[in-house]
């Protein structure tokens, strides 16, 4: 009798302790459109009496979940509620995951080992929208080459009997320049502005970003003139020629040189993403192409030489 009560305190207790684990994902969304991140949080609840912990090691560009690829890896926190009658202590990591799977789609459980017993978390179900193209406008026929009848000759000399005083004037300008020049004994020369790598491309950049290509239906000339202005500065900068290699080849040669790992990553789906939308694969977002401008502008901002950097701040 003694021998079944205590075994069965034993049981209960056993229960209690596992009733106490708990393993929970949450997002900080239930939707999102194609390519767009999500912050998924896994938590882990437990007792003290547990001893060892296996937890899962996340990294990017890995897949979780079935169908959503990890941007971004959070740092683990460990906290602890001790008070008079237990001591419960929790594990939580968040993750910046996207998926490029539209519909309905599920997010599968995750696993941690509890003392060599596996516990798993709840299931989510997150709706991902597909950027919807106007595909009912109709298709523009090329009009065909126009050939000028004049011979040039004929079109200079209509232009110019046209013309004439613009000609004259012209003419009488550079002689009186050529007078005045000649005059002078010495020559002063204005200072040519010489820009800097960092301005040239800041510049660049700047005038790719004013035309505002993704707001009129010309994505795909966007990432064109995105990633040949990368391309260019790699090769002005770093001595680096990527024009007639592969996207697989560029992302090789972006983990090679010597810039911040993160911009690294982002630069790699950069030209991932341009690769999709040069085949009509897909179209991202605007929050994507206002991501992708800023990572080519964090490019240009962390790798200016040194040189520069003291410049500006002397």
């Amino acid at each position: 009798m003694i021998r079944g009560t205590i075994i069965l305190l034993l049981c209960l207790f056993a229960n209690l302790n596992i009733s106490q684990n708990k393993l929970h994902l949450s997002t900080d969304r239930d939707s999102a459109q194609i390519g767009e991140p999500i912050a998924l949080k896994i938590k882990l609840d437990y007792s003290a009496d547990i001893g060892n912990v296996e937890w899962p090691e996340f990294k990017e560009d890995s897949i979780v979940g079935n169908n959503f690829e990890v941007w971004e890896v959070g740092e683990l926190i460990k906290e602890s509620e001790i008070n008079e009658n237990e001591a419960n202590l929790s594990i939580s990591q968040t993750l910046n995951v996207v998926s490029y799977q539209t519909g309905f789609t599920p997010f599968l459980p995750v696993s941690v080992v509890l003392d060599g017993d596996t516990l798993e978390s709840n299931a989510l179900l997150v709706t991902i929208a597909e950027v919807k193209v106007d595909t009912a406008q109709g298709f523009n026929d090329i009009k065909p080459v126009m050939h000028d009848p004049l011979t040039g000759w004929e079109s200079f000399s209509l232009w110019l009997g046209n013309n004439w005083w613009w000609v004259a004037i012209l003419l009488v300008a550079v002689a009186i320049s050529l007078y005045f020049i000649l005059r002078k004994k010495t020559e002063i020369a204005e200072p040519e502005i010489q820009l800097s790598l960092y301005e040239k491309y800041l510049l660049r950049l700047d005038e790719l970003l004013n035309k505002e290509l993704w707001t009129k239906e010309k994505v795909k000339e966007h990432y064109l003139e995105l990633t040949d202005l990368i391309r260019s500065y790699y090769f002005d900068r770093f001595g680096v020629s990527t024009f007639e290699k592969t996207t697989n080849e560029i992302i090789t040669i972006t983990e090679t040189i010597n810039i911040d790992i993160e911009v690294s990553r982002e630069l790699n789906h950069v030209f991932k993403v341009s690769e999709f939308v040069k085949f009509a694969k897909r179209i991202p977002s605007e929050f994507e192409i206002l991501r992708h401008n800023e990572t080519t502008k964090q490019l240009i901002e962390v790798t200016q030489p040194a040189e520069q950097v003291q410049t500006e701040e002397t």
